[in-house]
């Protein structure tokens, strides 16, 4: 298990104060994806494990200014819950009771709160469902 609260603790930093005069954002997505989508991942572009400690191959973090959340489906849950530490809420995708990721933001997120996503790694099927969830939830979604 990866001690993540040195990391989480600097993301949150930049959150608050992005660079370029971009003001700040209230959560942050960090897909399993690279530029390419492709199925296997360079080291270097393995930022969702970097972030979160776990390096299974289907996942997608969440930061936010209090919480760090990792969805990912039935095939990880033991290794996702041998490999997060403390900082990391489980969420198991799939599950009846476990919200998608677009529903958690719009119920925990206040109306006006902006999410924050490299645009270089989620596909356009991905981003429309969740920017038009946001928009109704009041949230914008922004390409960091």
């Amino acid at each position: 298990m990866k001690p993540t609260g040195d990391v989480l603790a600097a993301l949150r930093g930049l959150m608050a104060n992005l660079p370029k005069g971009l003001g700040s954002i209230n959560a942050y997505i960090i897909p399993s994806d690279d530029a390419h989508q492709s199925e296997y991942l360079a080291k270097r572009d393995e930022r969702r494990a970097f972030i979160s400690g776990f390096d299974g191959s289907a996942g997608t973090a969440v930061v936010t200014e209090k919480e760090a959340l990792l969805w990912t489906d039935g095939r990880y849950f033991q290794q996702a819950g041998k490999q997060l530490d403390s900082n990391w809420t489980l969420m198991k995708d799939g599950q009846p009771t476990t919200p998608s990721i677009d529903a958690w933001l719009a119920r925990v997120l206040q109306p006006g709160s902006k999410v924050g996503v490299d645009a270089n790694l989620i596909s356009t099927r991905a981003w429309n469902p969740l920017n038009t969830s946001l928009k109704s939830a009041g949230c914008s979604l922004l390409p960091i």
